[in-house]
């Protein structure tokens, strides 16, 4: 966790061997000054959050790229009392109100679509996936803007095919019901969904390993998380 809350005040660590209770569970959070990398609060018993993962350079990179009140926000479950931490929340309390988890390990199906239910139950939602591992190859070479390019309200999409034998990969993603979008060699890619895919296809689902792309820049992609 990167922020705790102390004295009213939401912010990291100041000093080695700084304790204080977290907000969510009142367990006691110990601070983590390292040489390197960013100072954060750890879990003394393991974090309450379930879906909690490592983070480094990129996770927090993306954090910092919104305001500081929009990060690591925490939302419960009115009936079940289910919590867990955003990883940005922009617009909370308005129309535009919109969730952004950050991806960049493998996830299990069935992670996927608990966060998906949990999250947009009150809110739009955005996933982040960073395509750094051995997806990278398949994902460069699959990069084809010839092929059936569409213009949807101004965005160039083209269909691609899903390069290497296993399609498992983009076919979990296609399947999502929240809004996917890619970051690859620092470049930011949005998976067109279901209804969108077939409106670009001509009215047809698409293949399997087949899937629509179009490239927006940093900024775009911000604004579309912030509801601008």
């Amino acid at each position: 966790m990167l922020y705790a809350w102390i004295d009213g005040v939401k912010r990291p660590p100041t000093a080695k061997g700084e304790r204080t209770a977290c907000h969510d569970c009142g367990g006691t959070l110990t601070s983590v000054i390292p040489a390197e990398n960013v100072r954060h609060w750890r879990h003394k018993t393991g974090d309450c959050d379930s879906w909690s993962e490592p983070e480094g350079p990129w996770h927090l990179g993306w954090k910092e790229a919104f305001p500081e009140d929009c990060r690591e926000i925490s939302l419960s479950d009115s009936i079940t009392g289910e919590r867990h931490r955003a990883d940005v929340l922009c617009g909370a309390g308005t129309s535009n109100a919109t969730v952004l988890e950050l991806q960049h390990s493998s996830i299990p199906e069935d992670e996927r679509i608990a966060r998906e239910a949990f999250y947009q139950q009150d809110h739009r939602m955005f996933w982040l996936v960073h395509i750094h591992n051995h997806q990278k190859w398949n994902f460069g070479m699959s990069l084809n803007w010839q092929s059936r390019p569409v213009n949807v309200k101004g965005k160039e999409f083209a269909i691609m095919q899903w390069y290497g034998r296993s399609t498992q990969f983009i076919e979990k993603w296609k399947r999502s019901t929240a809004y996917v979008f890619f970051e690859f060699q620092e470049q930011i890619f949005f998976l067109g969904g279901k209804p969108l895919s077939e409106r670009i296809a001509g009215g047809t689902p698409l293949e399997k390993g087949q899937y629509a792309l179009c490239h927006l820049t940093h900024e775009e992609f911000i604004r579309s998380v912030s509801g601008a």
